[in-house]
């Protein structure tokens, strides 16, 4: 004897209809109820205003840059600032890159920036580590130490630093700036990873030491694979402001050879206040700022996510 679950073969008691078969709409899931938007307030148009001047005079300038590296230097000084350029002139770049060795700054500061952010995030891991996730005394004060980095402005400190950076023997060298860069963001990569670890939970490394996991293994199975965020935020944070970097610059490298991108950009701007090369520095301005708005273009949500999960917990 065999049965059937079908309804429709078994009506049910007399006198019962047997139910219709639930369409399949009805028998999905029920998504979830859409969230309520605010409410538009009449100040929110201020703001939106104010946003939207903000980012129409930035676009605005960037293409101002853009369109006069694509002049020739006798339209660039004879025609109106605004005017569009009569015919884009892509040999500015390459002249820019060949005979005005910006090729060569933007290889020292691709240099100098990548590894002086390497070993920034690297102190600062070592050090962000015990501070938020080891119990002992002073943790505070040396906190504190670090954080006092962030609050002594430049200015106080340039002097003593060439002159340690002169005992050394670093003056005039990549290796000199590549030290400071990486010590100059320690302080701030310090701040940020501290309040990132502390928002991990500890079971995890309770669990670890359960396993039979000492504090090396735990680290760098545990904590390393958790701090993505937190690690490309800093990382990219620190890349940036070495890559813009002026003053320090300025102040330590002397050698044409050795120069980075902005200090390289500052000799052409020199030379262009009394020549007539004003195409080339603007094409060059054009190469130096595309790596940066390329990058946090992309890796925005990476900065904020890493910024914001460290700020959850203190």
């Amino acid at each position: 004897m065999t049965f059937s679950t079908d309804l429709a073969e078994h009506p049910g008691p007399p006198g019962h209809a047997a139910p219709p078969p639930a369409p399949a709409r009805t028998r999905r899931r029920a998504a979830a109820p859409p969230r309520p938007r605010a409410p538009f307030r009449p100040h929110h148009l201020f703001f939106y205003l104010l946003l939207g001047v903000v980012a129409f005079s930035s676009v605005s300038a960037y293409a101002w840059v853009f369109n006069v590296s694509m002049k020739t230097n006798s339209e660039f000084i004879s025609s109106p600032p605004w005017q569009i350029a009569e015919s884009w002139h892509w040999d500015n770049y390459a002249n820019a890159w060949d005979r005005a060795d910006i090729g060569l700054f933007f290889g020292n500061s691709v240099i100098i920036s990548v590894v002086s952010t390497l070993i920034g995030v690297v102190l600062a891991v070592f050090a962000a580590y015990p501070l938020a996730r080891i119990a002992f005394r002073f943790s505070g004060v040396v906190l504190s130490v670090f954080l006092l980095g962030l609050m002594i402005p430049w200015m106080v400190t340039f002097a003593p630093l060439y002159l340690i950076m002169q005992d050394l023997g670093l003056v005039d060298s990549q290796a000199g700036l590549i030290l400071v860069y990486a010590t100059y963001n320690l302080p701030f990569n310090v701040f940020v990873l501290v309040g990132f670890m502390k928002t991990l939970p500890y079971e995890l490394e309770e669990a670890a030491a359960i396993d039979g996991a000492g504090p090396t293994r735990t680290f760098v199975s545990v904590i390393l694979p958790l701090m993505g965020p937190g690690l490309a935020s800093v990382a990219i944070i620190s890349f940036l402001q070495n890559w813009n970097e002026f003053f320090y610059a300025l102040l330590l490298i002397h050698s044409p050879e050795k120069m980075p991108l902005p200090l390289g950009l500052f000799q052409l701007g020199q030379a262009a206040d009394y020549g007539t090369n004003w195409a080339t520095l603007f094409a060059g301005m054009v190469i130096t700022v595309t790596p940066v708005l390329l990058g946090f273009a992309v890796l925005q949500k990476q900065i904020t996510k890493g910024l914001t999960a460290g700020a959850l917990k203190g």
